[in-house]
């Protein structure tokens, strides 16, 4: 294959400077890409044959493919789930010993309650 500098100024392959199309180029997550790529192959397609159709897909419809979402409130926690998320909110708080005429800083206040709990433990 011999080289040749297209109009562009870029160097590029005979075969490719008579070809009408361009590269695309897009991020996508690793597993998603890899997923996607074995079921292409194993429907017979290629990622440029599915790149390809969701373009024409775009240009009939001036939208993107619709993405089938969860219905709303479909979801549910467990009971042990809220349990859990209760017990782990009630750690990110602090309860505050601070009377309306002492006050004391988040680190005063956070270091108070750990020396407490130290105490508790021995």
């Amino acid at each position: 294959m011999s080289v040749v500098k297209a109009r562009s100024g870029k160097l590029s392959s005979t075969k490719e400077s008579l070809r009408n199309d361009s590269i695309v180029t897009a991020r996508v997550p690793i597993e998603i890409k890899e997923q996607g790529n074995a079921i292409l192959k194993k429907i017979g397609s290629s990622p440029s044959e599915m790149i390809n159709a969701a373009y024409r897909y775009v240009l009939s419809n001036e939208q993107l493919p619709v993405v089938a979402h969860a219905p709303q409130g479909s979801r549910s926690l467990s009971q042990e789930q809220k349990e859990m998320l209760l017990e782990r909110s009630k750690r990110m708080y602090l309860k505050s010993s601070n009377t309306l005429t002492v006050r004391k800083s988040f680190k005063e206040e956070l270091a108070q309650l750990r020396q407490a709990e130290y105490e508790a433990l021995s």
